[in-house]
């Protein structure tokens, strides 16, 4: 669908995207469960396949391709759920899982992977905000390089492994009150229903989970403050300097705020802590520019919203923050060669 575009310049340099996470464990015995070899799936994507259920094996690109590979040589669309309902909640976290089980209640638990999402791997995002229906926090979950649209998978991956990590860490008492996808459902409704519990709602602004209140203040079972600490200064001690490059971290920002009128560059420079021209100065230093960053993540999400979603195009124009649609048929046309309409129509002819 992208061809003829301007290709974006990929905003996580190599060795950056390492998942320091079994982020695969259960791959090969739910691969050989639904009737595949894990072997050639796993060599397909350049895994190797000793060593995939080990942590730090896979980056977060081989997870999203092979999740998606996987789901379509098995023809299963539900392939990432599968996956975490075979791992079983959070034992698939990495570094960040002991602190999360030692952690005083489920929101302390997620307010540290907030602020320590770099532990598990630095080309993803995690991102917490008051929900828009009172008493609830919203945790939403980006990835940090664009140009990917077999995301879906791991995405759904992702989102079950948190819903099912939060109810092992509560003994149940806490899980999520709403799933955000921003793709459409590639499972049947029922699925999500009987894997989620909840309400799952499809082409939304972003991807992740809506806690309620009682599930943020849920006491973790078994929590020793004493391991706590001591975990938390090894995370620290061990990556605690480590951080993506600022240009990631802006296209996680700008992806938060695209829709809103809070994505100027005097926002996103509050919103990283730092000051609007000392941010300028940093991106100018690594090559890029905010408005770069900004068009990248627009061309990136309109190509997946015109595939992966059925929203009319005066919608992918609202969720992309474009004044108007026609700026978005202009913005197309510069980036793309083609209108919103003639690029959805070659996704469907590509899909078929």
């Amino acid at each position: 669908m992208a061809s003829g575009s301007k290709r974006p310049r990929l905003l996580i340099d190599p060795g950056y995207d390492l998942v320091r996470a079994r982020i695969l464990r259960g791959f090969p015995a739910l691969v050989r469960k639904l009737g595949g070899d894990p072997d050639s799936l796993l060599t397909a994507i350049g895994i190797d396949p000793e060593r995939c259920e080990e942590g730090s094996a896979v980056t977060c690109r081989q997870w999203i391709a092979v999740l998606d590979h996987a789901a379509r040589v098995l023809d299963a669309p539900s392939f990432g759920m599968l996956l975490a309902e075979q791992q079983g909640g959070i034992g698939v976290y990495g570094p960040l899982g002991g602190t999360m089980r030692n952690a005083g209640s489920f929101g302390d638990a997620l307010r540290y992977v907030v602020s320590h999402t770099g532990a598990h791997c630095l080309a993803v995002r995690v991102w917490m905000e008051a929900g828009p229906s009172g008493g609830e926090s919203f945790v939403g979950h980006d990835i940090l390089f664009g140009a990917v649209p077999e995301r879906r998978q791991a995405v759904e991956h992702a989102l079950l492994s948190g819903h099912l990590g939060a109810r092992e860490l509560t003994g149940g008492r806490a899980g999520a009150r709403r799933i955000h996808f921003r793709h459409r459902a590639i499972s049947p409704p029922s699925v999500y229903r009987r894997k989620f519990g909840c309400d799952v709602q499809f082409c939304q602004n972003e991807d992740g989970i809506a806690f309620g209140e009682k599930a943020m203040v849920a006491r973790v079972l078994d929590a020793d403050s004493d391991t706590f600490h001591q975990l938390a200064e090894q995370i620290q001690r061990r990556y605690g300097e480590q951080r993506p490059p600022l240009h990631a971290q802006v296209r996680g920002a700008v992806m938060q705020r695209l829709r809103t009128r809070d994505c100027r560059s005097e926002d996103i420079s509050a919103l990283l802590g730092t000051h609007p021209r000392t941010l300028l100065r940093r991106l100018r230093d690594e090559g890029t520019s905010f408005q770069r960053i900004k068009d990248e993540v627009r061309h990136d999400l309109m190509l997946y919203y015109l595939a992966e979603t059925d929203l009319d195009l005066s919608r992918i124009s609202e969720k992309l923050g474009f004044a108007e649609q026609s700026v978005m048929s202009r913005f197309a046309r510069v980036w793309l060669g083609a209108s919103p309409s003639e690029l959805r129509a070659r996704s469907l002819t590509s899909a078929a």
